[in-house]
């Protein structure tokens, strides 16, 4: 879209030079680029992000043989979580095919607070793994260009009985410039310190991200998935 608009702004102005107008622009000049957007609303917008459904397909970059499916639907009402609430929660599905073919599928439950936004925790559609967070850095109020850190910590455990850990996840996240009207909010998992229990449930370690394009009135889009599959680090992009 960027690339759209800074073409029809400088085939407009060449047209208004043409015929002698265009303002204070000479001939050989051209008006500046619009700037990146640099500053978006954080936890509101991904807030309202989470509280509403959504439904993507992506294809992968590179050989085009992998296709993948996203959605995300919040449950209605509210529960508790590791004896925190009131809890809301959504479901996501993620379903990776092969030259048409499904070869692989996932479902997890996310559980989380609102008015702050707070993350509790993550169960698979399987019970096994049962991530349950340790800490938590708040969700910035204001995401700007530049800014990463370390938004949560959780263990991921074998079950929910919680005796047996598989394995530790970190999620971080990173805003970079994207264009003059969305900035590009990465959320990164690292999955680290599988045990052998852990390798048997399926973890490896390694990380994953999911990328949003957010506005300066806080819509947030999804706008690309890299994860791994079969041994291969893939990146998919919707549209």
């Amino acid at each position: 879209m960027r690339r759209s608009s800074i073409t029809a702004v400088l085939l407009s102005t060449a047209l208004l030079a043409s015929c002698g107008g265009g303002g204070g622009y000479g001939s050989s000049m051209m008006p500046p680029p619009p700037m990146d957007l640099s500053s978006a609303p954080g936890e509101t917008a991904m807030a309202s992000y989470l509280q509403s459904s959504h439904q993507y397909m992506l294809n992968e970059q590179g050989s085009g043989m992998y296709s993948l499916q996203f959605s995300s639907v919040p449950n209605p009402g509210t529960t508790t979580f590791d004896g925190m609430g009131p809890a809301y929660s959504i479901v996501e599905t993620v379903t990776v095919d092969a030259n048409g073919m499904a070869i692989g599928s996932g479902t997890t439950t996310f559980y989380f607070l609102l008015n702050p936004y707070v993350p509790l925790g993550e169960v698979s559609s399987l019970a096994t793994p049962y991530g349950v967070v340790t800490s938590t850095n708040p969700f910035p109020a204001t995401l700007n260009v530049g800014d990463s850190g370390t938004l949560d910590t959780a263990t991921l455990f074998h079950d929910a009985t919680m005796t047996v850990v598989d394995a530790t996840l970190t999620v971080s996240y990173m805003v970079t410039a994207n264009d003059s009207s969305t900035l590009l909010l990465c959320l990164n998992a690292t999955t680290s310190a599988v045990t052998a229990q852990g390798t048997t449930d399926g973890l490896a370690n390694g990380s994953e991200s999911n990328c949003y394009t957010v506005d300066a009135a806080g819509n947030v889009t999804l706008e690309s998935i890299s994860l791994t599959v079969s041994g291969t680090p893939l990146k998919f992009v919707v549209g």
